[in-house]
């Protein structure tokens, strides 16, 4: 039995006239009847009572027109779930990211994914950067966003934003009539850093104070900027966070900014290189116009 038969079927039955029925569906008379009857004894009973002037529905056609447009009803859905998933409308995204991420440009960017695509499920995971990336390439998580450059080639990045390092030094510090720092007046300070290893953060303020002609002198070492902020608070020494970081608050320390040969630092978007899913696509030209939006308000 084909759709097109119980779409017949079905016209048939709404309008208990074959001329109108015809008319709806854009075909003449002797077609819909063959196709009515053909149904007919493919099911081995009768649908219509039908007379010259009269078209009435059995007791089996009844049953049938019922379910018919049951069927026909979940077909229309399916094909219209199938065509905004198509579109990246609908279905569910995984993400991952990493802490930094959160405090300036990811918000942004959830909430107008949200905004515009209210039936996407948004699964959300915290991790590490290297993390991000392994992730993706395993494809536990569809996008993430992690700090550039990946030397993989079976992922794609993209930079969203970009951001200078400053100061966060304590409210009662040398520095607190200062606008701004230069990287070299800070020689002589306990340093609170991030910790080494895969930290890109950690190797490019090691290269820029060997640049500026010292070694810091690292007292304490963390992977989170709010544990950071939270030492220099407590007196035990100055550090150097994204500018972002400010988003968290500055009661109890000072931020200022930095002169020297500090780089700045990146955030991106990452996802498998061969992952031709819509839904990805959608949500990548969202993450797009909020780091667009951000750069000009900046």
């Amino acid at each position: 039995m084909e759709l097109k038969t119980l779409r017949y079927f079905v016209t048939l039955g709404e309008e208990l006239h074959f001329g109108r029925a015809a008319r709806r569906l854009h075909i003449s008379q002797p077609p819909l009847s063959r196709q009515i009857s053909r149904l007919e004894e493919e099911i081995g009973a009768k649908l219509f009572y039908r007379t010259q002037r009269h078209v009435e529905l059995t007791p089996a056609g009844e049953l049938l027109q019922r379910d018919a447009s049951a069927i026909l009803a979940n077909v229309a859905e399916a094909m219209n779930t199938a065509r905004r998933a198509g579109r990246g409308e609908v279905g569910k995204l995984s993400v991952g990211f990493f802490l930094g991420a959160t405090y300036t440009l990811l918000p942004r960017i959830l909430q107008n994914f949200r905004a515009q695509h209210p039936e996407v499920k948004l699964v959300l995971q915290e991790m590490g950067i290297t993390q991000v990336l392994d992730a993706i390439i395993s494809g536990e998580i569809d996008v993430g966003f992690l700090r550039p450059p990946s030397a993989d080639p079976a992922v794609l990045t993209e930079v969203l934003l970009r951001e200078p390092f400053v100061a966060v030094v304590p409210q009662n510090s040398r520095f607190r009539t200062a606008k701004s720092i230069s990287l070299k007046d800070l020689a002589d300070e306990p340093f609170i850093m991030y910790t080494p290893g895969n930290s890109i953060l950690y190797t490019q303020i090691m290269t820029a104070c060997h640049q500026a002609g010292f070694q810091p002198r690292i007292v304490q070492e963390t992977r989170r900027p709010i544990t950071m902020i939270s030492l220099v608070r407590a007196g035990a020494g100055i550090a150097l966070v994204t500018s972002s970081v400010q988003a968290t608050g500055n009661k109890g320390v000072l931020f200022r900014k930095i002169t020297g040969p500090l780089p700045m630092t990146e955030i991106a978007v990452a996802w498998r290189a061969r992952n031709p899913s819509p839904l990805l696509q959608s949500f990548l030209k969202v993450a797009r116009q909020a780091a667009r939006r951000k750069s000009t308000a900046t």
